[in-house]
């Protein structure tokens, strides 16, 4: 209930109601709220009220608001820790996600030259793609292009499509619990923001120029380069953590 004799304005007690009810489920991921005008009638409350509890919420990050369209509850932002590997299944779980991946491509193709170099392979030689898309309550979230020397990418292709059919969600980082010849004991990564190009906003369900934020790894077994992967994740759906020790300010 809004109290109408506290201190706290009743645009800020409605937007507190907003996320109680958005974090019991009374209102799901993805729903749409009720129109302003039946928001003002549920609560008793004028229009501007009601216009500012949920400006309030989208800065929260628990509104979308559409144009022209409505508002509707935030799909949550999925948190990776750097200090440690969680599977993708794990990552999308602690948000309340269903987890799926799809084998959207498996072939075997030539490199080019920065490619032959990064995975130490002759120019031009062959090289297994895999590419996976994974995605969230059906709803795609990353897509993973993964590059292998051929003996690697026969062994992670065979596994990606056996944990497909098996209905298994996955990235590579997850094959490899169950490879037995690749072992990969380093990953390098790097990590920038760009847009979504047409592909890639057709495979995440988001428009060209979309934010995406992008992470390319290097991973190895005994100092030989066994995968070059970028993972495009929607920029609006993922946000990575570090906490660093500050010993060295002391």
């Amino acid at each position: 209930m809004l109290d109408r004799r506290g201190a706290l304005p009743l645009y800020e007690q409605l937007a507190a109601m907003f996320r109680e009810r958005i974090d019991s489920r009374e209102w799901p991921a993805g729903s749409q709220l009720p129109s302003e005008r039946e928001l003002c009638e549920l609560f008793g409350v004028s229009r501007i009220t009601v216009r500012h509890a949920i400006g309030i919420a989208e800065q929260a990050g628990l509104l979308d608001r559409v144009h022209g369209v409505g508002t509707f509850v935030a799909q949550p932002t999925m948190e990776q820790p750097l200090d440690r590997l969680n599977s993708f299944e794990q990552t999308l779980a602690q948000r309340g996600l269903v987890a799926s991946t799809v084998v959207h491509t498996a072939e075997l193709t030539v490199s080019d030259l920065a490619l032959s170099s990064i995975l130490r392979l002759d120019a031009t030689a062959p090289v297994a793609h895999l590419r996976l898309v994974g995605r969230g309550n059906d709803q795609g979230i990353v897509v993973y292009d993964s590059y292998f020397p051929p003996d690697v990418g026969e062994e992670m292709t065979t596994a990606a499509k056996r944990a497909e059919q098996a209905g298994l969600p996955f990235s590579t980082l997850d094959l490899y619990r169950n490879t037995e010849r690749t072992k990969p004991d380093r990953l390098a990564q790097t990590f920038e923001a760009i847009v979504a190009d047409r592909e890639l906003g057709e495979l995440l369900g988001v428009d060209e120029g979309w934010p995406i934020l992008r992470v390319t790894s290097v991973l190895s077994q005994e100092q030989r380069p066994v995968e070059y992967r970028t993972a495009s994740y929607r920029g609006d759906r993922y946000k990575f953590a570090v906490d660093r020790s500050l010993s060295g300010l002391h």
